[in-house]
């Protein structure tokens, strides 16, 4: 059986289902290529400093580059930083280190643009959006992103995320395949992103995830969604159920 592109797999002649009963095989490497990281500082917004690297705010991390009130809305500036290290509790803004801020809670790393080697580390990623509320009760967009975990729990099991951040499922975060607990679409087989757990978006369509191993295994496609191909962009043992 012929694999396609990272889009797809290409099909082979015989049925997708052996009498029917038993679900075929799955494909395991489905190919597909990772696309370069995004340029994270050149995605920050413009302004004296910049959030992920920090430049204009060169005083040896004294102040930190957060986004501040500026004419009914947000821009990039320097702040006074605190002493709180990146992934500790907090209360403030000014509580974190410089190139974190306070966010639910806890001291995050700020990112441009989904960039996740705007982290400094492997084990967090570029995923999330910064919204700040503003003192007239507005909610708005700062233009920065967050760091957080990834690859502390099982795509195939959205629920792994109940005992780590509550509200969110497990989810592929990004290009990588790296996972993350993010909070939950409402996406299912063949419709618009978000997807809701145990489905992954693909071109704006959300996919069921399945179990990409030999011999295959639970959860797994049914014949109506095509067959389980494990892209580069799954995680392992991770597949897609892919139309044929």
């Amino acid at each position: 059986m012929g694999c396609g592109n990272g889009n797809g797999a290409g099909s082979g002649t015989d049925d997708p289902t052996d009498g029917g009963t038993k679900p075929r095989e799955p494909v395991l490497d489905g190919g597909g290529v990772i696309p370069p990281p995004p340029n994270g500082p050149s995605l920050c917004p413009s302004g004296v400093c910049n959030y992920q690297t920090g430049t204009g705010c060169a005083d040896g991390g004294a102040t930190s580059c957060v986004p501040l009130p500026v004419d009914g809305g947000l821009a990039p500036a320097c702040e006074r930083a605190g002493r709180t290290a990146t992934g500790g509790t907090c209360a403030q803004w000014t509580d974190c280190v410089s190139g974190s801020i306070c966010a639910a809670g806890r001291c995050r790393k700020l990112c441009c643009g989904r960039d996740w080697t705007g982290c400094g580390t492997s084990t967090e990623h570029c995923l999330r959006p910064l919204q700040v509320q503003l003192a007239d009760n507005r909610i708005i967009a700062s233009g920065a992103y967050l760091c957080y975990p990834v690859n502390q729990c099982d795509a195939l099991i959205p629920s792994s995320c109940a005992t780590i951040e509550s509200n969110t499922t497990c989810q592929i975060a990004d290009p990588t395949g790296a996972t993350a607990c993010l909070p939950e679409g409402t996406g299912g087989v063949a419709s618009a992103c978000p997807c809701r757990g145990g489905f992954t978006c693909v071109e704006g369509v959300c996919r069921r995830l399945c179990r990409a191993v030999l011999g295959g295994g639970e959860p797994s496609c049914p014949p109506t969604e095509g067959i389980c191909v494990h892209f580069n962009r799954d995680p392992p043992g991770v597949g897609e159920c892919t139309p044929l």
